[in-house]
């Protein structure tokens, strides 16, 4: 006696149904441990990132401080140059007075 496994007919269409189904099923698992992967090197990219950027913003507001002392430290040697020049001005007159 042989053996065989009798399939009915109602079933061929979903059995041959079933296997792409399975295909399908299988590649979107293999996708979507690729696309978990990559989401997880993105993540550390953009924390890196971050933490530069972060840096940065910290380096330019240094900057723009250093910046800010270096100009009011000039505004203030401007008008110690213009007193002084005044006073210098005032020192000459008085000698050119006294040589007459």
């Amino acid at each position: 006696m042989s053996e065989s496994i009798k399939v009915p007919s109602w079933a061929v269409p979903l059995v041959a149904a079933i296997i792409p189904a399975a295909i399908a099923w299988g590649t979107m698992q293999a996708q979507a441990q690729a696309t978990d992967e990559e989401v997880a090197k993105v993540s550390k990219v953009v924390e890196k990132l971050e933490t530069t950027t972060t840096d940065n913003s910290v380096r330019t507001k240094l900057n723009e401080q250093a910046i800010q002392t270096i100009a009011d430290g000039l505004a203030q040697q401007t008008e110690i140059s213009k007193a002084t020049d005044e006073k210098l001005g005032t020192l000459i007159e008085i000698m050119l007075k006294e040589r007459r």
